[in-house]
C-alpha cells in the first residue's frame, strides 16, 4: 500500500466518524490533522484535497457555493465511507452483508410490531387466549433467531474494519 493510499484510508475513516455542517475544506483538514500532527504537510494537504475534489465532494457532501471558497456539509453514511475505504474485492461482499443485516433489522421491527399486536389481542379476546399465546411464543422465538442473525452479520461487518 502506498503512502497516498494509507493517507486516503485514514482520511475516509476519519470522515466516517465525523459529520460536518457548513465547513470550509480547511476546517475539515484541520480537524483531521488535529490528532495526527505528523500528517500536517502541504504535500499531504494537496494530496487529500485533490482526492476530496475528485472522489468525495460530489457524492458525499453538499456544497454551499454562495461562499467562496465553498462550504461543505456531510451527506454520507458511515456505511458508504466504510465501503469506500475497503479494497475493491471486499466492497461487494461488504455491501451484500450490510444489505442482509438491514433486511433482518426490518424483519425484527416487523416482528416486534406483530408481537405488540398479539399482546393487544390477548387482552381483547379472552376466549382465544390460548391460541394467541401460542402465536406470541412463536413470534418471540422467531425474534430471537432474527436478533441472533443480525448480531452475527453485524460482527461480520465490524470485521471489515
Amino acid at each position: 500500500m502506498t503512502k497516498g493510499q494509507i493517507l486516503q484510508k485514514l482520511f475516509v475513516r476519519f470522515l466516517a466518524k465525523m459529520k460536518f455542517q457548513n465547513c470550509l475544506f480547511d476546517d475539515i483538514w484541520y480537524s483531521f490533522i488535529e490528532q495526527r500532527d505528523y500528517l500536517n504537510s502541504q504535500e499531504n494537504f494537496d494530496f487529500i484535497y485533490d482526492y476530496f475534489k475528485e472522489l468525495l465532494e460530489e457524492d458525499f457532501f453538499t456544497m454551499d457555493i454562495s461562499s467562496i471558497p465553498p462550504k461543505y456539509t456531510s451527506a454520507y453514511t458511515t456505511h458508504q465511507l466504510k465501503k469506500l475505504s475497503l479494497p475493491k474485492e471486499f466492497q461487494s461482499p461488504y455491501e451484500t452483508i450490510y444489505l442482509k443485516a438491514q433486511n433482518i433489522r426490518n424483519d425484527i421491527h416487523r416482528n416486534q410490531i406483530e408481537i405488540e399486536c398479539l399482546h393487544e389481542c390477548f387482552k381483547e379476546f379472552p376466549p382465544i387466549r390460548f391460541q394467541i399465546e401460542f402465536l406470541i411464543q412463536q413470534k418471540q422465538q422467531e425474534l430471537v433467531k432474527l436478533e441472533s442473525r443480525e448480531s452475527a452479520l453485524t460482527e461480520l461487518i465490524e470485521a471489515f474494519n
